[in-house]
């Protein structure tokens, strides 16, 4: 199977501070519908509201569990104890095969700003496809 294969059904988060946003789709889930990444072109549907093409770089996707969870564990001292909690609970519903509870990781992410630094990532990045400009967490 192919990575444009693999992407097809991954729920990604545009990303809330989108500069090129025609749609008006900034923070909201959806799901990729298809991938043409050697044009760096993911489509992206929202459900009853259609689908919309951005770029790798404007879509965030949940970081794989074990990730989520070490960087709690390492950072649970500079984290509030809720945040701490949550970020258990997100690692544990993004390492899900579960379509409902990785959609809700994504949901989670959406509404707080420290469980998205912690568990989500630019689609460029999980795909490696970023220019070494600079590197994340």
């Amino acid at each position: 199977m192919n990575k444009h294969d693999e992407l097809t059904g991954t729920f990604v988060l545009v990303h809330p501070h989108l500069m090129n946003d025609p749609e008006d789709r900034k923070n909201q889930v959806g799901i990729i519908a298809t991938a043409e990444l050697e044009n760096d072109n993911v489509m992206v549907s929202f459900g009853k509201t259609g689908q919309s093409l951005f770029s790798a770089d404007g879509l965030l996707v949940l970081r794989k569990s074990a990730d989520i969870h070490f960087d709690a564990m390492k950072d649970h001292l500079l984290l509030e104890t809720q945040d701490f909690k949550d970020l258990l609970r997100l690692a544990l519903l993004a390492g899900s095969s579960l379509t409902k509870n990785r959609r809700e990781a994504v949901e989670m992410a959406r509404v707080n700003p420290t469980l998205m630094e912690y568990g989500m990532a630019s689609l460029e990045n999980e795909l490696g496809l970023q220019q070494d400009q600079y590197m994340g967490r």
